[in-house]
């Protein structure tokens, strides 16, 4: 077998160009698919991550498209709908709830950068509970005009504690007690206020954009929300699990498409193959017929010509792999243009497991784009090619 590998190699060698560009060709489709599969695992991953930081079993807001939700569970997005007064203290004195947060999310101008921040007004209280993984930098807000920045969002600005930043066309001036560490999430981009700070400069009183909600015990997280559907009808109650499968469905359809191209294209790359081959074996006929002529057995002849599409095949796949994980970053940036809802943080990274299945795929492809080719050169008669 290994001579046969040998003489295999030494053909592929003899045509190096068209070589290349066969296994350039077998090494990019498998590598778009390495990147695309590679990228869909860890959105997944990094998504659940993300939905695990929010520290709360699931959000009440108001009645609304589920997307909407989503976007404002991880994004913070602005919704123009408040929950109603009063219904904070209802959900708090519902049995078996542990934690009943509010949520206050709200566009100001920032007069010092010309742009518009998105601010999170919080319970400051609740935020040791809620947040335990988070450090901060100075301190959380305890009163009037404070705030605390993330990681990114304070670099953004190139401020640090105990500077200043002026909202509203009065100029109201926060002052920057902490910057929370960097936690490879949405949370780092995020501007953090005391929600009655926020509710006064919105001059509502109260107003609460949604209430996270933790329980005393997970196993009673169905138990609070059928009492609190008795009790507060009309709420809409968002699980984190239903806010992860809402967003994973809206960017599954970019993903599919692109993932779609990427199968054709590996097709087409497999048929380019097996047209190279096929060429090869035109161009070596009579070389096929003296080979034949001096005791070369069909079988002989049917492995030389497949061993040379699997190594053709099978170092397209690899090559494909390494620059798929190589390009990672390019490819996850193109993929987040594209794709809505992305996780922060890196998302494709190298998968064993998927390095060895699409290498074992491209070698069982190149079984498969290989069989026509070898067995056409198994069927040259010495005979035939002599007398040309």
């Amino acid at each position: 077998m290994i001579q046969f590998l040998k003489l295999s190699w030494n053909n592929i060698l003899r045509y190096k160009t068209r070589s290349i560009l066969t296994i350039f060709a077998v090494a990019c489709s498998v590598g778009v698919l390495f990147s695309i599969l590679s990228f869909d695992i860890g959105f997944e991953r990094n998504l659940a991550k993300e939905i695990e930081k929010t520290g709360i079993d699931f959000m009440i807001v108001s009645k609304g498209c589920s997307f909407e939700v989503a976007s404002l569970v991880l994004y913070g997005a602005v919704m123009p709908k408040y929950l109603d007064e009063g219904l904070l203290d209802k959900v708090k004195h519902v049995e078996d709830v542990e934690i009943a947060s509010p949520v206050l999310i709200s566009q100001l101008p920032n007069l010092k950068s010309g742009r518009t921040d998105v601010l999170y007004g919080m319970e400051m209280s609740d935020i040791s509970k809620l947040k335990p993984e988070w450090h901060v930098n100075g301190r959380l807000p305890q009163r009037g005009y404070e705030l605390i920045l993330g990681y990114l969002i304070a670099e953004k600005y190139q401020v640090k504690i105990g500077d200043e930043m002026p909202y509203l066309r009065d100029g109201i001036n926060f002052k920057i007690v902490g910057v929370l560490n960097r936690q490879n999430s949405q949370e780092d981009s995020a501007i953090f206020v005391p929600i009655q700070t926020l509710q006064e400069l919105l001059a509502r009183p109260g107003a609460v954009t949604s209430i996270g909600v933790k329980t005393n015990n997970p196993m009673m997280i169905g138990s609070v929300q059928d009492k609190l559907s008795l009790k507060i009808p009309g709420i809409q109650i968002i699980m984190m699990d239903e806010v992860r499968k809402n967003i994973s469905s809206v960017a599954s359809s970019a993903r599919a498409l692109t993932l779609t191209i990427a199968i054709v294209v590996a097709m087409i790359s497999i048929m380019g193959v097996v047209d190279s081959i096929l060429i090869t074996l035109f161009e070596r006929r009579r070389e096929i017929g003296m080979m034949r002529a001096l005791g070369a057995s069909r079988n002989d002849i049917f492995r030389l010509s497949l061993y040379e599409t699997v190594i053709l095949v099978s170092s397209g796949g690899g090559a494909g792999i390494f620059l798929g994980f190589a390009g990672s970053g390019i490819v996850e940036d193109l993929v987040r243009e594209v794709t809505p809802y992305v996780p922060p943080g890196k998302i494709i990274a190298f998968e064993p497991k998927l390095g060895i299945l699409l290498f074992s795929c491209s070698l069982l492809a190149g079984v498969l784009a290989g069989l026509y080719p070898a067995w056409k050169s198994s069927r040259v008669s010495p005979i035939e090619v002599i007398n040309c």
